[in-house]
């Protein structure tokens, strides 16, 4: 690993003085310590397809899809405005919408830090908006790529998309897709059992491949109405997964599990329709609305077969959200502005769970459950910008809920938090920012804790909790950023998170009394966060149109465990994240090439191979993932066509999991044996064609 590392270390600072002399630098962006504008010439040297392109050069800023999962609007919402809006689509993350605009369709780019009047930045302190250029000509662009893994898979896909001009101010975009896709943190490895003393018990070979197929469609429609502008959006997606992997003994028989994830039409189905109007009323009073319908449904099954038993769990779910919200902006002068809004949701899900064992059918808690949730905020905000170099926001949301749920025990309650929030933002000069943050923060609940599951690679089963309350915490943060020679920027920020009602693992008892594991309300903890974010331009030490860029997330937590008392981390929690990425863009040529390393989880909390802990009342599991190395070049024959080769986990991830199984609870039982699993991932080679029409 240290070898290759360091060839392509090497070959990623090697550049020779024509190269240097080709690109001039990029020109400095209009900045006035609030608001960094980047316009069309700060992007030209770099020639980048689509407004995620241009949103991933943005010097300082890192990119944060949001979190579709999440009920409601805002808080799924990412730190990515288009034309100063957050799109009515939750189905798909920004990441999937900024991909679907060509760069030559964005007129500029603004980063935005502190507040900004005029816009809603859904709690975000910054956020970047992307400003697309009026009365563009129409585009159809074709992308076609293929990715050959080193264990023989092969990944194609293609997606069409495209965008339409109308009369009178209307436009059309739309997309198709099918990809096949592969899940990284799988692979090949020896897995070895040991009891308490070291010695061996059992060696087996893993084998273990993940992967499916998954299409979308989508389509918006705006139109002016009303002295207004109104738009309305749909989508449909399906995805399928498949699990299977093979625990081979040197001598025997090998065990076998095998998961799918089905459901309506032969695979996991999710709708969407939403709307959105946005008016003006003169200058100083500005309104939006939007609504959208979600609904999903899907089938799971897992199967674990070996010499002595055959264990399968089932799940079928459905459900879905509707939501409706309602902004409004007052400016009542230059310097101070006042927004107030209103968000209702609904959201519903219902799941059947069963496990049998040798056919024989065990009881689980909670095997069959409805929930649902009304939950309504309303929040009201105040900016005032006192200086040139000084501004205050201040504001509070009141967020009502009504959760219900039907299962082994019927529960009805209602919850009502008041989230006051404060941000101080001080501007030295156009480059030197700190922003300071005090805020009440309320989690959501995941429907999924209310519901049995399993993990049946580990043995476990897991039950629903319905007598669970949201996370609560206060969270203080500083941050300090500062721009350095035209494009630099580094930033800094500190959090500390008291929390209370910290979401957890637990023990709970079924009707027949076994104890099963559990999601659920542990206590009081702490968590501490560093976030680091650096940009710095190449040029000025002689290699010219490139980029380094890195950004890091180090976090450490304080909790008492709820079964043996002693102080540990919270269970999931990523204590280390980070990205590393340099990129070199040579016009002359009509190309670019890059390099990055990067976690699994630099970018997504949500992707599978995070390195974590998860503690439960008779098991501790412990993941640990290796970054990924990643090479790209790109080639541009035509303004209209580019090629990409782009080679992917050169390094062959490794993914380590430890369990350590306990004849009963923590306390009071001892350790049974310790599992260890250790997956190398395979690499990839990717080609892809994008044509623009």
């Amino acid at each position: 690993m240290q070898i290759r590392s360091g060839v392509l270390l090497s070959v990623m600072l090697f550049s020779t003085s024509g190269m240097a002399g080709a690109t001039p630098p990029p020109p400095a962006a209009a900045n006035d310590g609030m608001v960094t504008r980047y316009g069309a010439d700060f992007f030209a040297s770099r020639n980048p397809k689509t407004a995620r392109d241009m949103v991933d050069l943005l010097p300082g800023f890192t990119f944060s899809a949001g979190d579709s999962t999440l009920r409601g609007f805002a808080a799924a919402a990412g730190n990515v405005l288009i034309d100063g809006e957050r799109p009515s689509d939750k189905q798909f993350t920004l990441d999937g919408l900024l991909l679907r605009i060509p760069a030559d369709q964005v007129d500029y780019i603004e980063v935005i830090r502190g507040e900004r009047p005029s816009l809603d930045m859904l709690g975000q302190t910054v956020v970047a908006n992307v400003v697309r250029k009026k009365g563009t000509a129409d585009s159809l662009v074709l992308t076609a790529s293929d990715a050959q893994l080193r264990d023989g898979r092969n990944l194609p896909s293609a997606t069409l998309e495209t965008t339409r001009h109308l009369n009178d101010g209307q436009t059309f975009s739309g997309a198709l897709s099918v990809t096949r896709y592969a899940e990284l943190a799988e692979g090949d490895g020896p897995l070895t059992r040991r009891d308490p003393a070291g010695t061996v018990l059992q060696q087996l070979a893993v084998t273990s491949k993940a992967g499916g197929i998954t299409s979308f469609g989508f389509g918006s429609f705006a139109t002016p109405l009303w002295h207004g502008q109104f738009s309305v959006n749909g989508s449909l997606s399906r995805t399928d997964y498949t699990y299977a992997e093979f625990d081979r003994p040197a001598m025997g028989t090998p065990t076998r599990l095998d998961q799918y994830l089905g459901g309506p039409l032969g695979g996991q189905l999710q709708g969407e329709i939403g709307a959105n109007f946005t008016r003006s009323f003169g200058e100083k009073l500005t309104s939006e609305s939007l609504a959208l319908v979600d609904l999903r449904g899907q089938s799971y099954n897992s199967r674990l077969t070996d010499s002595v038993s055959d264990q399968l769990f089932r799940e079928h779910e459905h459900g879905g959200e509707a939501l409706a919200r309602s902004n409004l902006r007052y400016a009542a002068t230059h310097d101070l502005t006042a927004q107030f809004s209103l968000e209702g949701t609904f959201n519903w899900l219902h799941t059947t769970n069963s496990f049998s064992f040798n056919e024989f059918p065990i009881q689980l808690p909670n095997a069959q459950a409805t929930v649902t949730e009304a939950r309504e905020q309303a929040s009201a905000q105040v900016t005032w910008t006192a200086t040139t170099w000084f501004q205050a926001e201040a504001g509070i949301n009141l967020e009502h809920s009504l959760i219900a749920s039907r299962a082994d025990v019927r529960r009805r309650r209602a919850l009502t938090y008041p989230k006051p929030r404060l941000a101080l933002t001080f501007t030295q000069d156009a480059d030197n920012q700190i922003r300071l943050r005090v805020e009440r923060e309320v989690g959501q609940l995941d429907f999924n804790n209310f519901v049995a599951s399993s993990s049946l690679d580990t043995g476990s089963l897991h039950a629903g909790n319905t007598d669970i309350v949201p996370q609560q915490s206060w969270a203080f943060e500083a941050a300090y950023e500062r721009h350095f020679w035209s494009s630099g920027d580094v930033s800094l920020t500190v959090r500390h998170s008291m929390i209370s009602g910290a979401i957890d693992r637990i023990p709970i008892t079924s009707p027949s009394g076994s104890v099963f594991d559990a999601p659920g309300n542990i206590g009081s903890a702490t968590l501490d966060a560093l976030i680091v974010s650096l940009t710095v331009p190449l040029d000025r030490l002689g290699i010219a149109g490139s980029q380094l860029k890195g950004s890091g997330t180090f976090q450490r937590s304080k909790v008492n465990d709820p079964t043996t008392g002693a102080p540990r981390p919270l269970t999931d929690l990523n204590p280390t994240e980070y990205s590393l990425s340099f990129r070199q863009d040579l016009p002359r040529w009509n190309m670019s090439w890059g390099v990055s390393l990067a976690t699994p989880c630099a970018t997504s909390a949500t992707t599978k191979g995070c390195t974590q802990s998860e503690y439960r009342f008779n098991e501790i599991d412990l993941y640990a993932a290796q970054p990924a190395l990643s090479l790209f070049v790109e080639y541009r024959p035509l303004a209209d066509l580019s090629l990409r080769l782009e080679a992917d986990n050169i390094l062959t991830q490794r993914y380590d999991r430890i369990v350590q199984i306990y004849g009963g609870p923590r306390d009071v039982s001892p350790l049974s044996y310790t599992e260890m699993r250790q997956l190398t991932s395979s690499p990839s080679l990717l080609f892809s064609l994008r044509k623009t029409f």
